[in-house]
């Protein structure tokens, strides 16, 4: 008698993803809106660099506690918590008057996002093992749709000179509708799934510290240096090379589909070349891309660099979330969920870091400055030379 497979059906993957379009969305919010919050509230750009600071520990503080909490709540349970708690802290967000009220918010909506970020991750690394690159990239494609939808928003309320606060009470007015596929869908429990504990932690370094020690180093700067690289792409545009207001919104919107076509392909090669070789092919060209595209006078040959450099820069964290698979079942939602506290890591420092430097050394260094991480990424991945896919690194180096 033939055995009915347990993969559960994309189906259920499907009924995540307006959702995490709105994350994407928000996401994006504070790269399009940083000069009107600049503006707004009369602040400089190292003090606006907080903002994703503490967007990124929020988080990192859902990514701590994810695993507590799917042993407590179901998915949908923990889908609408963290949905509820963004809708709320947008609403308050779009009212506030005071700017340290305004960022401490972003705590809240950190957390919130976070939660509904982690959650379709998890589900795929603990359900679809085997397709799991593939299916990782194309969730994060998804994403990058609301990196495309996020810019074009903020664009429209700058360029009819709307208030600035409808950024955010936008998206939340959408999170609702793309909730109820959510609320539909018939969800595999995530079982079996060890807490995040000191004890995990060891047992998932014991399985191969060097691989550990340097694939949660590598995804730290290329998490980080990619949020910053989008963070500080409209201020470049605007405060350097003077684009006219709005403009520098449609490019970010480019950018938002240069994402999701890099996510695309870089998802469907890798089965194929490795998730390794992937990686080892686009970060040295992220990196001579970025390094290169601030510098020519013309804004339109600046754009066009940063779009290619975008394509190859989109892949690289997707792939790396797929070394969640490497792990068995019992400790891939761990395994996930450590190396989205390295990307939340990764979101908190450097961005601010690359705030400072634009402050300082002007934006032409600042910007470029981002290749310098990718090329760390490269040695990384360099030295730990796994040419094999990571599914069949499990089976050679399994958990004692």
């Amino acid at each position: 008698m033939l055995i009915k497979s347990k993969t559960p059906s994309m189906k259920v993957m499907y009924a995540f993803y307006p959702m995490v379009i709105i994350t994407g969305f928000i996401q994006l919010l504070v790269p399009s809106t940083i000069h009107m919050i600049m503006k707004n509230f009369s602040i400089q750009e190292g003090e606006a660099g907080m903002i994703p600071f503490i967007y990124f520990t929020g988080m990192l503080v859902s990514a701590f506690l994810i695993t507590q909490l799917i042993k407590k709540l179901s998915v949908k349970q923990l889908m609408a918590m963290g949905a509820l708690i963004v809708l709320v802290g947008l609403l308050v967000t779009s009212q506030i008057n005071s700017y340290h009220i305004f960022a401490i918010l972003f705590l809240l909506i950190g957390f919130g996002n976070g939660l509904m970020i982690i959650l379709p991750g998890i589900y795929t690394t603990h359900h679809y093992a085997r397709r799991n690159a593939e299916i990782q990239s194309l969730t994060f494609s998804f994403l990058a749709i609301g990196f495309v939808v996020g810019p074009v928003f903020p664009g429209i309320v700058e360029y009819f000179e709307l208030s600035w606060k409808w950024c955010f009470a936008f998206p939340a007015l959408l999170i609702i509708p793309a909730l109820i596929p959510i609320l539909l869908a018939k969800h595999e429990p995530i079982d079996n799934a060890e807490k995040l504990t000191l004890r995990i932690i060891k047992e998932i370094i014991s399985f191969d510290r060097r691989f550990f020690i340097w694939i949660i180093f590598a995804v730290v700067l290329a998490a980080g240096s990619t949020t910053g690289f989008l963070t500080w792409l409209i201020t470049f545009l605007e405060n350097k090379r003077g684009t006219p207001v709005g403009m520098a919104h449609g490019v970010l919107a480019i950018i938002g589909i240069a994402t999701v076509i890099g996510r695309m392909v870089w998802g469907k090669v890798s089965p194929k070349i490795t998730v390794y070789r992937t990686l080892l092919f686009i970060v040295p060209i992220a990196a001579l891309f970025v390094f290169v595209a601030p510098f020519p006078r013309s804004v339109t040959l600046n754009i066009i660099l940063f779009i290619v450099a975008t394509v190859f820069i989109s892949g690289i964290n997707p792939l790396f979330l797929s070394a969640a698979g490497a792990y068995p079942k019992s400790h891939s939602s761990s395994a996930f969920t450590l190396l989205f506290i390295a990307m939340a890591m990764g979101g908190i420092i450097i961005p601010f870091g690359i705030g400072l430097v634009f402050e300082h050394a002007g934006p032409v260094i600042g910007m470029s400055s981002i290749s310098l991480m990718f090329l760390l990424v490269w040695i990384a991945i360099l030295i730990n030379k796994k040419e094999m896919p990571l599914s069949e690194h499990f089976h050679r180096n399994p958990l004692p």
